[in-house]
């Protein structure tokens, strides 16, 4: 599987933000380069498409969404460069790199501690039609890496994974799991 452009997204447990809320934090975030690995390049609201991707925070490496879709707010977390490695090992990074800017969300002062996310969800998505086509060698392909994430994020614990293959979207996976570790648990776990 040579997929790199892969979305995860982490879901809020509420969501009482005015949709404009995350601009000056994105923007502080860029003035200090605030992201490892990224070069933070510009801001873009979207707040008024109902649930629709929120503010976007640009890099040359990846876009990162106060997401709404679904109706369901959230971080997502969209690579657009590669990333060396095989599939399991780029998975890995996109999680984790999820994980990270979660939680330095959820530390942000402007936001009073009111943002936290649930663990016990994941959305993955393999943004990339030509590479992983909507069909069932496409889940095949990645059944494997999907599971070995799962036991690395919760040790092992029952975690259920529901694929959504349809010609209509893009290819994506949840992972549910039993239990909500910490947010700091599941990024020490993949570090």
């Amino acid at each position: 599987m040579d997929v790199f452009k892969i979305a995860v997204k982490i879901f809020a447990q509420s969501d009482s933000f005015a949709p404009s809320q995350f601009v000056p934090i994105f923007q502080h975030w860029i003035q200090n380069q605030s992201v490892e690995g990224h070069r933070l390049i510009d801001v873009a609201d979207y707040g008024h498409v109902v649930g629709g991707p929120g503010t976007v925070l640009i890099s040359s490496e990846a876009n990162f969404y106060t997401d709404r879709g679904e109706n369901k707010f959230g971080l997502l977390y969209s690579r657009k460069l590669p990333l060396a490695g095989s599939f399991g090992e780029r998975l890995r990074t996109v999680v984790s790199e999820t994980l990270k800017a979660a939680a330095k969300l959820e530390a942000e002062s402007e936001l009073g501690g009111k943002l936290k996310f649930k663990t016990d969800e994941l959305l993955i998505r393999l943004n990339d039609r030509l590479l992983a086509p909507p069909n069932d060698q496409t889940a095949a392909a990645v059944k494997a890496d999907l599971l070995s994430i799962a036991k690395v994020l919760y040790g092992g614990k029952p975690v259920g994974i529901q694929g959504k293959i349809s010609d209509k979207t893009l290819v994506e996976f949840r992972l549910k799991a039993e239990e909500q570790p910490a947010l700091a648990a599941l990024i020490g776990r993949l570090a």
